[in-house]
């Protein structure tokens, strides 16, 4: 079965909404070593902590690296894929291939239209390196425009389920912290010397 893109599922409602109150640019402190912590238990499971950054509109952003390019992306658990902005992924040397709706059969809403995609030789998220060799490209520039008008943020794009997944998130939104597993593993006990004051984000 021919299954749906579902992109942008947080943009969506991004355009024209109201700024939230508080929380925004908060900074949030990484206790790996305090006990009875969030931060220690997922640390004990070998999750690795990346700081987000919550803008004005309640959206997280986090830095990701793409074949050496750094820039800020919405965390998006509505998004079954990562997607790029066409004008980043050109300003990051990606040559868009497949057309993605097409070879799927699949639509695209929110009027992010035609959607292809990218080879990738690196997608680094913090410190963890996404095993991901592809990213789907499309016009998303109406909808970043409006989120970065709204929180003064430059957004090159979103993080969808395919990265979340395969790296086992956890989101800490009330912290504004993303946990993922850096190796292709579930989550198993690590040493505690590996949760210790060093490993601080």
């Amino acid at each position: 079965m021919k299954r749906a893109i579902v992109i942008l599922s947080a943009l969506v409602t991004s355009t024209g909404c109201e700024q939230l109150p508080g929380g925004a640019n908060r900074t949030v402190e990484y206790r790996p070593t305090e006990s009875g912590t969030v931060d220690h238990a997922l640390c004990l499971l070998g999750f690795t902590a990346v700081p987000m950054r919550e803008v004005s509109t309640g959206h997280h952003l986090a830095e990701a690296t793409i074949n050496g390019q750094t820039a800020s992306f919405v965390i998006d658990t509505g998004a079954n894929v990562s997607v790029i902005d066409n004008a980043y992924a050109e300003r990051f040397g990606l040559e868009p291939s497949a057309d993605v709706l097409s070879r799927l059969g699949a639509r695209s809403i929110a009027g992010a239209g035609k959607a292809q995609q990218a080879s990738i030789d690196t997608f680094v998220i913090g410190p963890v390196t996404i095993r991901q060799e592809t990213i789907v490209s499309a016009d998303l520039g109406q909808m970043l425009s409006a989120l970065g008008q709204a929180t003064n943020s430059d957004v090159a794009g979103i993080i969808g389920q395919d990265v979340l997944t395969e790296h086992r998130a956890v989101i800490d939104v009330s912290r504004s912290m993303l946990h993922l597993i850096a190796e292709d593993t579930d989550p198993a006990p690590v040493p505690a010397v590996q949760c210790s004051a060093e490993s601080n984000v």
